[in-house]
């Protein structure tokens, strides 16, 4: 049978390439501002004659007027400065290449053009007009700001409606419908009602105008300031990697590692779906990256279709909390908390690390009760020297990126770095890379793939200021606060993980994450928890509602691919991820988990208080030590009960009591964990001697 050749591109698709490729060049210009500036200091003192003889008011005048200096500075006032480029040219560009690139034909690629012309007028017009009045202190609306607030907000509407679905549209469609209509609803409402006034449309109008387009609000909020500043380099780092055809190679070496255990296809998926989060960061485009090329693999093993798909969604959303790429949430964190993010990165380690661990022993406890052994020697591709050579395309640049994160405050410039160093080790490491097309390919795909990301942070911004400038989240605030002021802390932080799972189930991490914030703003010294330990609580429950049913989207992305019900699908991904569901309440009892790894690597300083974060100087590596045993303890017992499985088939009795033994050694007092931890370890000693059904594995090796 012949293949299919692909259609040629249209004229409108090779304009979308060419705009993807402007914005990646325009995103990496931003983020070397740094090496720029390091670049001008070690030229300078070069070509300048007698350099050294030159007072040090000379040597300023040369750094700041020379040829490379003056260019830097004419940059720094005309470019680098200017809010309206900064964020104005990044969603300009965007809209377009996401219209553009479509490949209807007809009245849809009118309506395509059409959407890319409004785009260009929309926010060409402000992004020229902000840069313009930089310098003033009140801007003054004018009739096109009216206009264009209402055009812009609608475009960026139907867009997200035609790449993101309903759900998320008809929530910020609520919320502005909430705006202009806060003051009919009953005061017996609470939040809703209670407290809200009533305005007219024409100030409400003004007012949206004014702090949603004339001023850097709305969709030139807090979520795209954080993403055109530090995230979008990032997003490029993951696309070029992923274009230089490591993906194959990726699956070798995942398969090299964990093919030999048992269960050994699975575990495959879920090496290989982490290392490639540690690169894209985001589970649904993880999912479909790497599902595959992993769950036909699964499924050829023995496990059922759902448990495949399953695995994928399981292990592809922990990407989002594996270091050092950890998606634009903790990015968002960063930002809001007000810390350095290699402090993050380093918080991450441990969860991430544990929540892998579960996901490993699930499926391992699975393949057992199925019967299902290591990968068969001919399916473990040996490694090759050539193999060997290319894995380096992982090592180098992740190497590269997380060294510049944790020696240099600017995180645009370690991206940066991190960018070069994929690129040199892709194009050294992969002959199909040393081509013009190829680069061209991967360049134009970092651009789609950023402007992806725009479009649906926008929308977040949108959303987060309506909440704000409609009252409704100072409301909610005051609310939570009085409902949590007395309340157990255990209880509060059940209602917020509730509600970052429900929020999370149709949008995505960041939008939940900045509504949860919000709703905790004014709370967060009653909850009595470090705003840090606060803030990674609620991303990790916003990330795992990607895995919650009845909407777990990267389940819901894994299903189809495995030929399995997204339902079942769901809910066998859920169980797998269960871990991700218990970390977070651990590591706010236990915050030596978060912490005191920070403090060993001098990342905190000992003895200086930052409200943000807890002092690793009253933790102790007892602390660590104990959290980390409880762990290990917690989840096997946890895992395995709800299998049903270890050695052998666990009676009912054994299965509860494990669940107990599991959740009791995780309690933060010695009267309840050690104990447990006693009949954990009887548990697990004596299931050998109960005499469950043995797995099919081991009756076939006797």
């Amino acid at each position: 049978m012949a293949t299919q050749t692909p259609e040629p591109k249209t004229w409108n698709q090779h304009a979308a390439d060419v705009l993807a490729i402007m914005f990646v060049f325009f995103v990496l210009l931003f983020a070397m501002q740094g090496v720029i500036l390091d670049f001008v200091k070690w030229i300078t003192p070069i070509i300048t004659p007698d350099w050294d003889e030159l007072s040090r008011r000379d040597q300023r005048v040369a750094l700041k007027e020379g040829i490379f200096g003056g260019t830097f500075q004419w940059l720094k006032v005309y470019v680098f400065s200017k809010t309206g480029l900064q964020l104005g040219v990044p969603l300009m560009l965007s809209f377009m290449v996401i219209v553009l690139a479509e490949a209807g034909r007809g009245r849809m690629r009118l309506l395509n053009i059409f959407l890319a012309a409004a785009a260009l007028v929309i926010f060409g017009y402000w992004t020229i007009t902000v840069a313009y009045r930089d310098s003033q202190l009140i801007p003054t609306a004018r009739a096109f700001d009216y206009l264009f607030v209402v055009l812009g907000t609608a475009l960026t509407l139907f867009l997200s409606r035609r790449y993101f679905g309903w759900f998320i549209t008809g929530f910020a469609l609520f919320w502005i419908f909430y705006l202009f209509a806060k003051g009919y609803f009953p005061e017996f409402i609470p939040v809703f009602g209670e407290g809200a006034y009533n305005e007219s449309p024409r100030k409400n109008m003004v007012a949206v105008t004014r702090e949603m387009w004339l001023y850097t609000g709305g969709l030139f909020g807090a979520p795209l300031q954080v993403v055109t500043r530090n995230v979008l380099v990032f997003i490029i780092f993951g696309a070029i990697l992923m274009s230089s055809g490591a993906g194959g190679l990726l699956m070798k070496v995942a398969n090299n590692i964990t093919g030999r255990f048992v269960g050994g296809a699975a575990h495959g998926a879920v090496t290989s779906s982490a290392l490639f989060g540690t690169l894209s960061g985001a589970a649904i485009s993880n999912v479909v990256s790497t599902g595959m090329l992993t769950i036909p693999v699964i499924k050829r093993a023995g496990f059922k279709p759902s448990f495949a798909g399953a695995v994928e969604a399981a292990a592809s959303t922990g990407g989002q909390v594996v270091p050092p790429v950890m998606g634009v949430v903790a990015f968002f964190v960063a930002s809001e908390v007000g810390v350095a993010y290699n402090i993050i990165m380093v918080a991450a380690i441990f969860p991430a690390i544990f929540y892998y661990f579960g996901v490993f022993l699930t499926v391992y406890f699975e393949a057992r009760k199925q019967g299902i052994g290591p990968l068969p020697k001919e399916m473990i591709e040996r490694m090759s020297r050539i193999d060997w050579m290319q894995s380096l395309v992982f090592v180098v640049p992740l190497t590269v990126l997380t060294y510049y994160l944790f020696t240099q405050p600017s995180i645009s410039r370690a991206g940066f770095y991190g960018v070069v160093a994929a690129f040199a080790t892709s194009f050294i490491l992969f002959r199909n890379f040393r081509s013009w097309k190829a680069i061209y390919g991967a360049l134009a795909l970092a651009g789609k793939m950023s402007a992806q990301i725009i479009i649906i942070v926008a929308l977040i911004g949108l959303i987060v200021g309506l909440l704000t400038y409609s009252g409704f989240a100072g409301r909610l605030a005051l609310f939570i606060t009085e409902v949590s002021s007395g309340a157990p802390l255990f209880a509060v932080l059940v209602v917020v993980a509730f509600g970052a799972i429900v929020l999370g189930m149709g949008l995505p991490p960041g939008a939940t994450y900045f509504i949860i914030v919000i709703a905790l703003s004014s709370g967060i010294e009653t909850v009595n928890v470090a705003p840090l330990t606060l803030h990674l609580f609620v991303v990790f429950f916003a990330v795992m509602s990607t895995v919650t049913p009845p909407v777990a989207l990267a389940a819901f992305a894994a299903a189809p691919i495995a030929g399995a019900d997204p339902m079942r699908t769901g809910m066998q991904a859920s169980r797998l991820a269960v871990v991700g569901f218990i970390i977070p309440f651990v590591f706010v009892y236990h915050p030596a988990l978060l912490y005191k790894l920070q403090g060993a690597m001098g990342l905190i300083d000992s003895g200086k208080t930052n409200p943000a974060l807890v002092d690793p100087v009253t933790l102790t590596f007892i602390d660590l030590g104990w959290v980390l045993l409880a762990l290990v303890v917690g989840i096997t017992m946890i895992t395995s009960a709800l299998i049903g499985f270890e050695k052998n088939r666990l009676f009912t009795w054994e299965r509860v009591l494990r669940l107990i033994a599991g959740f009791a050694v995780l309690v933060p007092n010695f009267a309840i964990a050690l104990p447990a931890l006693g009949l954990a370890v009887a548990l697990f000693v004596g299931h050998r001697f109960v005499g469950g059904t043995p797995s099919a594995i081991d009756t076939a090796k006797a």
